[in-house]
């Protein structure tokens, strides 16, 4: 199983998409700095997360959810 998801900064407003197959150590090694693509900036928070049944399909998933379509998707349901 793995997992399109998609965590936020509160401080800098920023939102990072990824795809990993364990959501609690990848949130872990993001607000450790042990993520090149976030490592300068903490604390990060999950705010959001799909199952997938593949990579590829976890990759296609974060594709959309990137998206002028996904981005409006994410703001309905997180309330941004």
């Amino acid at each position: 199983m793995m997992y399109a998801y998609v965590i936020y900064n509160l401080e800098h407003h920023r939102f990072h998409y990824g795809v990993c197959s364990d959501l609690e150590r990848t949130e872990r090694a993001h607000n450790e700095g042990k993520m090149d693509e976030t490592k300068d900036i903490a604390p990060w928070t999950l705010v959001y997360h799909e199952e997938c049944p593949n990579r590829q399909q976890a990759i296609r998933r974060v594709r959309f959810l990137r998206s002028q379509s996904g981005q409006f998707f994410l703001k309905r349901i997180l309330h941004f």
